[in-house]
């Protein structure tokens, strides 16, 4: 087997990094920091495709459906962890798969990514349907799993988009929403996409947050779906609902102990002045979303709050 470089090698190679090698490590480094700004504005040239996966995503968990986000190797990794730090409680909609499976977690399975069919029966068994949206994570375009997983998806009608590097891959001709983040070639070629992945998991940071501002988990700036499973998350509970309503802490110990410790009926109690049922009521009435109930209660309050 050859040991030359092939075309796309020669193609993918930095042309400031090829002496990086020879440079003290000081101005290794400070080429290496200059390098990564390419992933902001790579960023930046993607907001308005992101604008699209973000509404069409939220407006799939609206009505009932499920994000699942997909992708092998590192990049199912990266599903993997954003749907894991999407919300404190495991009541929502966000699915992550990666090929082969939870260990692939911990260790490559080049079998699995490569297998076609598995992708599709991934998500049969996940009874995939036209009600939910796809997310595919592929950095080059060309996983046969993610094509599987994306071809099932497209055949039923389910939005599909896809997060890649290559606008015009073999996956890409499957999406309706295209995210390409254009990083340029890594500073060292040859083993491993550390700025693809870093925009990467920066993509699916702004999209898991949005989609959390979007379903009423934030109030201003304040993530208000804490959930008091351990001494540590209520105390975090506490400081949120005193920073959301201006009250001292005995007050916001006060109001959770009165509802059963839910962030959101807490700070509506304390800032419409209702008792905790008919805080839940109203929250339930506007799908938990807590500046739309107090808009209804007290507009001019809400006002406020912006």
């Amino acid at each position: 087997m050859s040991s030359k470089p092939t075309a796309s090698m020669t193609e993918r190679r930095h042309p400031d990094t090829r002496r990086i090698d020879s440079l003290t490590t000081h101005d290794m480094l400070t080429l290496l920091h200059a390098d990564g700004r390419q992933i902001a504005n790579a960023i930046d040239a993607c907001l308005a495709d992101m604008t699209r996966l973000v509404d069409n995503a939220a407006a799939t968990l609206s009505r009932g459906g499920r994000l699942v986000i997909v992708g092998a190797g590192a990049s199912g990794r990266a599903a993997l962890q954003a749907v894991s730090e999407y919300a404190p409680d495991e009541k929502h909609s966000l699915v992550g798969l990666i090929a082969g499976g939870p260990a692939a977690a911990l260790q490559e399975m080049e079998t699995a990514a490569n297998d076609y069919d598995l992708g599709a029966l991934e998500l049969q068994a996940l009874r995939f349907s036209d009600n939910d949206m796809l997310l595919a994570l592929t950095v080059s375009g060309k996983t046969p799993w993610v094509w599987g997983a994306m071809r099932h998806a497209w055949s039923l009608g389910a939005p599909v988009a896809v997060l890649t590097q290559q606008a015009d891959s073999e996956a890409a001709q499957l999406a309706d929403i295209i995210v390409a983040p254009q990083t340029g070639p890594e500073a060292v070629a040859g083993f491993g996409n550390p700025k693809a992945q870093l925009a990467q998991r920066q993509l699916l940071n702004m999209l898991t947050t949005g989609l959390a501002i979007r379903g009423g988990r934030v109030f201003s700036n304040l993530r208000v779906d804490l959930q008091a499973t351990s001494p540590r998350w209520a105390e975090r509970q506490i400081a949120i609902v005193m920073e959301a309503a201006g009250c001292s802490r005995s007050e916001a110990k006060a109001a959770l102990a009165a509802c059963n410790q839910h962030c959101r009926t807490a700070i509506l109690m304390l800032l419409a002045g209702l008792d905790a049922w008919q805080a839940r009521e109203l929250l339930m009435e506007n799908n938990d979303h807590l500046r739309i109930a107090l808009r209804d209660k007290t507009p001019q309050l809400a006002e406020s709050q912006r």
